[in-house]
């Protein structure tokens, strides 16, 4: 085979044996497969990490397989700069665009059972389940915002790993590690496409953790250090449970040591470990040790997953435009109406000068009675407008509530105007939507909540999915005018929401209002 055939299956394609006897159209490809190995040798590097059966790990750096590793890197830099420039606002819409294939894969690699409405109303803050099976994939996304909102990067380590591992827990400190427990032989599991084990032995887990360790320390690259972290330990599986929400964090915090910081956690590695292709390249690593098949199959996986999530950032910046040039609300419209200047009649144009005729005098003639009609036609007498009579001043009557029956719900606690004005800003203010939430959110919600919920009907649901912001406060006769309902349905309905736990029900003077309930107020 010559050298145009070695490089294009090795520098452009990096095929396996399996694959090159497919792409020659021949089975008698031993003497092109030698010839493939024989290069590769050439750019061989070994790892200081062994695979379970003790065969030493490498990966193949070609020159230009480094620049196809450099530029890829160039790429996930350019796209986590764009995310660090966004605002607070923004990065919460870019999470909840690609959070959501995260958790779902979260969610099929832990076996638990949540539907895609949830995760939604996850992901925008309506969840309201007390389901325990879910706790996994909540653990996960609140892991996912803690070392996002951190300033501080761990080193990549045990204490790391721990670190990460309270958090999926959701426990203030750990009581066991490593793995005790497994297989005590290196007996495979399978040799029908070569030798496979199913985990390490618990006897070697923490040698073979300190060498992965010593790897990422010496390491300069950053994307070979952090697929190699997220390749070994979802390999070996070092704890019990969690191996693979582990090993995600574990790549994504050796990332993070370089330029892009915390932005580093936003790498779509979730997805990575449940691509096909990806599972192949697993099993081509575990043959042999040649780790460039799942580095390159990862970065070929990912470069779609970069592309989305470039494009939610545009998407997110480009809302952000909209909303500097954003029109008025009825209310601004309102108060600019008020004071808006009367418009400037024109100035008359001045009449045109007449110069005098002389006239010749003209001997004055005897007084002639003229008709009584005549006169009155011209002498006409201008009548001054009588005063409009004052409207009745009305009396300002106060809004006082219904006296609630005996068995309505009792409010919660006391709260002042003052109070209210306070805890509710700035979502008060005049401008700022009443509901966060956008159309097709509050669809989803109020799907969410007929379905995880049956004491609620439609307008319960609609109501609630509309008035959820929190720091408001929402009162009986809205819900009466938004539902078109009897003032005691309306009461009976906001309370029915309150004592479900969506609402804290409060008094203010004479009245009551509901404020939205904040995550974990649920009883």
């Amino acid at each position: 085979m010559s050298s145009k055939y070695t490089n294009l299956y090795t520098d452009e394609r990096y095929l396996n044996r399996r694959e090159l006897s497919r792409a020659l159209n021949t089975t008698f490809i031993d003497s092109f497969w030698q010839e493939q190995e024989e290069y590769r040798k050439q750019y061989r590097y070994p790892l200081p990490i062994n695979l379970i059966n003790r065969t030493q790990i490498y990966i193949t750096l070609t020159p230009i397989i480094k620049d196809k590793i450099t530029m890829f890197e160039n790429k996930i830099d350019n796209t986590l700069r764009l995310y660090r420039a966004l605002d607070e606002d923004a990065k919460y819409e870019v999470r909840k665009g690609v959070f959501f294939s995260w958790l779902r894969a979260i969610a099929v690699y832990q076996g638990v059972n949540i539907s895609d409405i949830s995760v939604r109303a996850l992901l925008n803050g309506t969840y309201r389940e007390e389901n325990t099976a879910h706790t996994p994939v909540i653990h996960y996304l609140h892991t996912l915002d803690h070392y996002l909102g951190e300033e501080r990067i761990l080193p990549s380590d045990d204490n790391f790993l721990a670190d990460a591992f309270t958090y999926l827990l959701g426990v203030p400190e750990l009581t066991k590690f490593y793995r005790e427990e497994g297989p005590s032989s290196y007996r495979p599991t399978s040799i029908i496409n070569g030798y496979d084990y199913d985990k390490a032995p618990a006897r070697d887990i923490e040698d073979m953790m300190e060498n992965l360790f010593g790897t990422l320390r010496k390491g300069d690259n950053l994307l070979i250090n952090s697929l190699t972290a997220l390749f070994y330990v979802s390999y070996i599986q070092p704890f019990d449970d969690l191996n693979y929400p582990l090993s995600i964090l574990l790549a994504k915090n050796v990332y993070a040591s370089g330029s892009s910081g915390v932005a580093a956690f936003m790498l779509p590695f979730e997805t990575l470990l449940g691509d096909h292709a990806v599972m192949e390249s697993i099993k081509e690593c575990k043959k042999e040790g040649d780790l460039t098949y799942f580095i390159l199959s990862c970065m070929n996986v990912m470069n779609r997953l970069l592309d989305f999530l470039k494009d939610q950032i545009q998407q997110a910046r480009l809302t952000h435009y909209k909303e500097e040039y954003r029109t008025l609300s009825p209310e601004e419209e309102a108060r600019a109406e008020e004071i808006k200047p009367a418009p400037v009649e024109p100035l008359p144009e001045p009449e045109p000068k007449v110069e005098p005729v002389p006239v010749e005098p003209v001997l004055p003639k005897e007084p002639q009675e003229e008709p009584l009609e005549e006169q009155f036609e011209e002498e006409t007498v201008e009548e001054e407008p009588l005063p409009e009579p004052e409207p009745p001043k009305k009396e300002e009557v106060p809004v006082i509530e219904k006296k609630e029956p005996k068995n309505a719900l009792k409010p919660s606690g006391y709260i002042t105007p003052e109070e209210m004005m306070e805890t509710s800003a700035p979502a008060y203010r005049i401008g700022v939507p009443a509901n966060t939430l956008s159309d097709k959110e509050v669809k989803e919600y109020v799907r969410y909540l007929l379905e995880t919920n049956p004491s609620l009907n439609r307008k319960q649901s609609s109501f609630l999915a509309n008035h959820c912001t929190p720091g408001r406060y929402y009162t009986i006769q809205q819900y009466k005018s938004f539902c078109r309902c009897a003032y005691e349905t309306a009461r009976t309905s906001m309370d029915h929401l309150a004592s479900e736990g969506y609402y804290e029900k409060l008094q203010v003077k004479n009245k009551f209002v509901y404020r939205p309930a904040t995550k974990g107020e649920k009883k």
